[in-house]
């Protein structure tokens, strides 16, 4: 065999392998999963994040074809589980539940981060959101938001208000509402809601912010009263309770914060194996066995693109981490 053949055989062979590599490597990257993925929990087992979790993953797994297995790392209000995930190899394999409260309120309360919360996580898709309602005892004096605002400002730091925690969706948007307001006000956080409502419901504290899971009985009992709801929209489970807007002080009280609840993925996942995830879990969130369990829990479900998650939560960094900035809470956690 002559030598220009021989070297055009050899050629031929290393194109051939090359060729081989890269269909080798598009099929090892097509077949995301292949194996078992983590959805990590930044909460502990039993609460509202954790049930969702653990509702989506079975869906999500029957989805993808490989079990989705919930972890909780609890820790520093969600910041264990988030650093754990900013350092997971970007494959797909490692996930967070997170959301508002977890990737922007964290971030603007925290005195200092491990990760940084913008360049390290990739929103990948929406699952829910929920609104958040104003309640008062039933002893107050205050019949409707408006007069509540002047009955706060009447007597300034005379008047206290409960929360489940220092950082919680609850004490900032308690704390907005008494900033836009002009009244000073004292924050009274406890270990979680129920303690917070015992006291409330017993004036020992004039407000509270929380979800309607968390309040609607006690409304519907008459032991506290609801005042309004920071949303666009009433409730369903609590028709009678107007928004802020209704209320009469849209115009005072205007950022409205709602918490919502997403898939966050490693910055740097590929984005078909992004897509992928995104996918599994809206198939899951389309079961009406999921939708009625949510809705029993007050969450709100949400669609959306891939685009849809990381819009919203660059849009609420962008606009919440000033407010928190300018409320001075970094020391409060």
């Amino acid at each position: 065999m002559s030598i220009p053949l021989l070297s055009r055989l050899a050629r031929l062979a290393r194109r051939t392998a090359g060729v081989a590599l890269v269909a080798g490597a598009a099929a090892a990257q097509a077949a995301y999963p292949d194996r078992p993925v983590t959805l990590v929990v930044p909460f502990p087992t039993g609460g509202n994040s954790d049930i969702v979790a653990r509702q989506i993953a079975e869906r999500m797994g029957q989805a993808l074809g490989q079990p989705v297995i919930v972890e909780n790392r609890t820790g520093a209000g969600g910041l264990v589980g988030n650093q754990a995930v900013a350092r997971a190899r970007p494959d797909g394999y490692t996930l967070l539940l997170g959301g508002m409260s977890t990737q922007i309120l964290l971030a603007g309360t925290a005195p200092q981060l491990p990760y940084d919360p913008v360049k390290d996580f990739s929103a990948v898709a929406l699952i829910s959101k929920v609104p958040l309602v104003l309640v008062v005892p039933a002893t107050s004096p205050a019949q409707d938001l408006k007069s509540f605002a002047q009955y706060l400002k009447h007597s300034p730091g005379a008047y206290n208000y409960s929360s489940a925690g220092a950082g919680t969706s609850g004490h900032i948007t308690a704390q907005y509402f008494a900033d836009a307001i002009g009244a000073e006000v004292v924050h009274v956080p406890y270990r979680g809601s129920s303690p917070a409502l015992v006291d409330l419901v017993e004036s020992r504290n004039a407000y509270l912010v929380d979800t309607p899971p968390v309040i609607k009985e006690l409304v519907k009992s008459g032991k506290i009263r609801a005042l309004a709801v920071f949303s666009d929209e009433r409730l369903a489970d609590l028709p009678d309770v107007p928004t802020v807007g209704e209320a009469g002080l849209g115009d005072v009280v205007k950022e409205k914060l709602q918490p919502w609840q997403a898939i966050f993925a490693p910055a740097g996942t590929p984005p078909e194996v992004e897509a992928t995830i995104h996918d599994a879990l809206n198939r899951a969130l389309a079961d009406p066995a999921l939708q009625q369990r949510l809705a029993q829990m007050g969450l709100i479900p949400m669609s959306g693109s891939r685009a849809d998650a990381k819009q919203l939560f660059e849009v609420d960094y962008a606009k919440w981490i000033p407010i928190l900035d300018r409320m001075g809470l970094k020391t409060q956690r």
